[in-house]
């Protein structure tokens, strides 16, 4: 069922009275207007169900609403107070009209957006008009709908550049504007290039574009993915109104070569956040001690794509309270789940940013681990380090975590390892 936010505009009046002195009278004119604004699929200011991949929109106090009919030149300027939506200024017409309201104005500029949802928020195209015409003499009623449908665009990595520019047939977008007497906006286009978003560094930015038209969509000379595969242009109807739609600047999956005893294979990699390292889908296959792990270039045991993570890298999936004698996982980038895979035990993780949901990586405990007690231990390339500017030289940092099946992770942080001690390793992509 579709919420309904009610935004009910109280009538205030000021009558000013034609007199004469003959028997002809004109019509009263009535100053001042109130206006009943229904927004479909309301939820907070600006928010996104995850499930139906619907935008949802609310009014705030101080948005406005330009408010127009085929009787006026212009707009009439509704604003919200918090409780309700007035105008002293519009004039109820004479004869009955259709009215038509949009919001937040007659343009809307789409160039240069933040990326932010409060910038959606602001951007997020919506219109309507009454049902019937009328005078406006009881105030006006009209169901606003989505006339915009936004974009989510993922940065993958670290220090990218992001130009997000978006064309019709007819040029590069940069504003949407009111038809007036028609409850929709029109398409402002240019010839020289427009940027939508310019951003630079991963992360999740938010673009409003129009909705119900094909567009292209491109970041500065690259590609976009939808998923694993390339995305430039829409189907001939355009994106769907009040929808948002993933984007991401590169693949979060992939293969990478890698030269193991001498011969050159493909290995699987996967990301699991924006800005996140490129984790190899499966470990090296015998242990090997710190010093091995530590190198580098071609002397690295998958070759010179390929490289021991960080303890940074390994300290960005989740955390594990102790809360009433349980433990309560909480993600960062993000879930665990402790599990047994093809007859072995291992920590499961599952991206939970945008664009990252399905990517999944399986970290494989050691041999001896048991239901009731799975445990593991993986190097990083750094020496060990308690947090408190103390090191060990003669010790390797290394990721850990236990915990059972019954009752999943109870600890995922780090210890320090004799560097001569062989251990799990899981190499990350050497980025270019």
């Amino acid at each position: 069922m579709k919420k309904i936010l009610y935004s009910v505009f109280m009538l205030a009046t000021m009558v000013l009275a034609a007199c004469s002195s003959d028997d002809t009278t004109e019509p009263v004119v009535k100053r001042g207007m109130v206006l009943k604004a229904n927004v479909e699929d309301t939820d907070t200011r600006a928010t996104i169900d995850t499930v139906g991949g619907t935008w949802r929109f609310a009014f705030a106090m101080g948005d406005e609403v330009k408010v127009g009919n085929n009787q006026v030149e212009g707009y009439y300027t509704f604003k919200n107070n918090g409780t309700e939506f007035s105008s002293a200024d519009a004039l109820q017409t004479t004869k009955d009209a259709t009215w038509y309201a949009y919001f937040p104005g007659e343009t809307i500029d789409l160039r240069n957006q933040s990326g932010t949802l409060a910038d959606v928020a602001n951007k997020y195209a919506l219109a309507g008009a009454t049902a019937t015409p009328t005078t406006g003499s009881d105030g006006l009623t009209v169901t606003m709908k989505a006339k915009a449908a936004v974009l989510r665009i993922v940065g993958v990595n670290n220090g990218e550049k992001l130009d997000i520019s978006v064309k019709t047939d007819k040029g590069y977008v940069s504003k949407l504007v009111a038809d007036k007497n028609s409850a929709g906006f029109s398409v402002e286009t240019s010839d020289a290039k427009v940027s939508l978003l310019s951003k630079q560094g991963a992360g999740v930015y938010y673009v409003v574009v129009p909705a119900g038209v094909k567009l292209s969509v491109s970041n500065g000379d690259k590609s976009l993915y939808s998923g694993d595969k390339p995305m430039s242009t829409t189907k001939a109807d355009g994106l769907k109104a009040g929808k948002y739609y993933t984007l991401t600047t590169g693949k979060t999956t992939g293969k990478a070569d890698a030269t193991i005893n001498g011969v050159k294979v493909n290995k699987e990699w996967v990301q699991l956040w924006p800005g996140g390292p490129k984790f190899a889908k499966e470990n090296v296959a015998e242990k090997i001690n710190f010093t091995e792990a530590r190198k580098t270039g071609d002397a690295y045991v998958w070759g010179a794509n390929w490289r021991t993570p960080t303890t940074d890298e390994l300290n960005k999936f989740f955390t594990v309270k102790n809360e009433d004698e349980k433990y309560v996982l909480y993600p960062i980038n993000t879930t665990g789940r402790l599990i047994e895979k093809n007859g072995e035990y291992g920590l499961l993780l599952t991206g939970v940013k945008p664009g990252y949901t399905g990517n999944t990586l399986f970290l494989p405990a050691e041999s001896d681990s048991e239901s009731h007690f799975i445990h593991s231990l993986y190097l990083t390339s750094e020496y060990y380090s308690n947090g408190s500017d103390h090191s060990h030289d003669s010790d390797a940092q290394s990721f850990s975590y236990y915990g059972n099946l019954e009752e999943n992770v109870s600890h995922i942080g780090f210890s320090f390892q004799s560097t001569v001690t062989p251990c799990m390793v899981r190499p990350v992509l050497v980025e270019k």
